[in-house]
């Protein structure tokens, strides 16, 4: 990761809390004090948002600094945050431009490069999105399911001022969706307005309220209540829509004068973002005075214009295409989704599998070594152990490693034959002879026999190793033979069934080309020098 300019960093730290500080800080590094590419991405991410976050009019200038930026944090792993924030800002310089479908697009990519634990960046993107579908789509229902995912995100950020302007927007719309959870979500926001302290926010909560309850003949009354208290307690914040409120309430009991004194308050140029609403407005009240007035021409004349302006903003949502381009996102990320389940789904399978086969495999060495056991007892039941007593006989006294194996060899078959009548395990005997001795044996230790095997016996082994067919396994396995061990000693050793020794047998002197059995071939081989 990058290592930043301490003064870039700080900035940063100030973007939430002070945004205009961290702008004036970014403002006053100078061009030349930025060496690195980093650094001069991170500035250019830095100063666009805060300019937006200061109100600043964002310009074309604006969308090439992010653009770089952008383009810096596609090009390095590791900066996923950066990313996923020159995105987002990348969205709202667009929207400010007025590019309301690039908006939508780069705020549904900036969604998808997030982290899904980046609360406080999720939580930004999904109340742009909010934003972005409440004033150009007017649908209220998803604007408020936004605004709440936005809200649940800054929990889990701990970004109380956040949460506070997530909660506002969502009672914003409460009063068109979500009906059942109007008094809870009043409370919630303004228990935490006075927490934080925000008199602003409080004040817009109750003209809020007010609103909402003059739209029932039996709450009209606590309506004007609260909105005359709002006037005085918080008269520090002017709103058209508190004084259209007003008059609305004033018109409705018919004292016209107080209703007409509220609209002449109204100031649209205030609100120009908002000029459509409020004339719509204005004008429902100047029906309901002109038809208290007796004038149902011009009450209607009202009424018309209203009905007019109305449709010409509903003919107008959708226009942008965002919902096409969230559904587009949603449906990549669905298809993304099956395809992660697909190769974990080929993964699992292939995990099942090879457990499947490993258990396959362990259940057929355990039956052939069951096999193989009642092979041996069946063999020892008449098998006479004699010949082995002399097998020491045989080996150089000095070879003790040698002396060692084929002494507890003989000592282990013959405790094995003595042993019928109490019927010992001929599979543990067999594998604690592979453990203790023949697994052990090292290089060393058959280079030895075979040394010895030589020399006492016309180089047999030597001969025998010349065969190019023959692998190190067989060869070991023909070692063996030439030490004395029968078939069935041969099979208690290196723990094969008795029938398969005698295959093997016959398989290494088919390999070999011999004409007669093993053997007897060994015994050919192994004649004294001077025979």
């Amino acid at each position: 990761m990058h290592h930043y300019d301490g003064r870039l960093t700080a900035a940063d730290s100030l973007m939430m809390p002070y945004p205009d500080s961290a702008l004036a800080l970014v403002t006053a590094i100078p061009d030349s004090a930025l060496t690195t590419e980093g650094d001069r991405a991170y500035r250019d991410l830095l100063m666009t948002q805060a300019r937006y976050k200061c109100y600043v009019e964002i310009s074309a200038s604006d969308d090439s600094a992010i653009c770089r930026a952008m383009d810096y944090y596609r090009r390095h792993d590791g900066e996923r945050d950066k990313l996923t924030r020159a995105y987002l800002y990348k969205g709202a310089v667009m929207e400010e431009l007025g590019h309301v479908d690039s908006a939508m697009y780069y705020y549904k990519t900036a969604e998808a490069a997030a982290d899904e634990k980046e609360y406080a960046n999720l939580g930004q993107i999904n109340t742009r999105i909010a934003d972005l579908f409440r004033k150009t789509e007017g649908d209220a229902q998803i604007s408020y399911e936004k605004y709440h995912l936005a809200y649940q995100y800054h929990v889990l950020a701990g970004d109380k001022k956040m949460q506070l302007n997530n909660l506002y927007r969502m009672f914003m719309l409460n009063g068109i969706t979500q009906l059942d959870e109007q008094d809870s979500l009043f409370n919630q926001a303004i228990n935490l307005a006075k927490e934080l302290e925000n008199d602003k926010i409080l004040f817009h909560l109750y003209e809020l309220r007010c609103r909402q309850m003059s739209l029932v003949d039996s709450t009209r009354n606590e309506a004007k209540l609260i909105a005359l208290n709002c006037l005085e307690d918080y008269s520090q914040f002017f709103s058209n829509e508190l004084m259209l409120d007003l008059a609305y309430l004033y018109a409705k009991e018919n004292k016209l004068d107080s209703a007409k004194f509220f609209l002449q308050n109204v100031d649209i140029s205030l609100d120009p973002s908002d000029e459509a609403h409020l004339i719509i407005r204005k004008n429902d009240v100047f029906a309901i005075i002109a038809l208290a007035e007796g004038n149902q021409s011009l009450s209607h004349q009202h009424t018309v214009i209203s009905s007019q302006l109305t449709d010409s903003i509903l003919d107008n949502t959708d226009k942008y295409g965002i919902g096409r381009i969230e559904n587009e996102f949603n449906h990549r990320k669905q298809v993304d989704s099956f395809s992660r389940m697909g190769h974990l789904r080929h993964i699992i399978i292939g995990l099942v599998l090879f457990t499947i086969l490993a258990i396959v495999l362990l259940t057929s060495a355990y039956l052939r070594r069951i096999r193989n056991t009642k092979a041996i007892i069946k063999e020892l039941e008449n098998y006479n152990l004699t010949h082995t007593n002399d097998l020491l006989n045989q080996f150089d006294a000095k070879n003790k490693a040698i002396g060692h194996l084929i002494n507890n060899l003989v000592n282990i078959l013959k405790a094995c034959v003595s042993d019928k009548e109490n019927k010992r395990s001929i599979s543990q005997l067999a594998y604690q002879i592979k453990e203790s001795i023949v697994d052990v044996a090292d290089d060393d230790f058959w280079n030895e026999l075979r040394t010895y095997l030589d020399n006492e016996h016309n180089n047999v082994i030597s001969k025998i190793a010349d065969y190019p067919n023959l692998t190190k396994h067989e060869l070991k396995f023909i070692e063996l033979c030439c030490c004395g061990f029968s078939y069935l000693e041969m099979a208690i050793i290196l723990d094969y069934s008795p029938r398969y020794v005698i295959n093997k047998r016959n398989l290494i002197a088919k390999k070999m080309g011999l004409h007669m059995p093993l053997l007897d071939y060994l015994n050919e081989q192994m004649k004294d020098k001077g025979e």
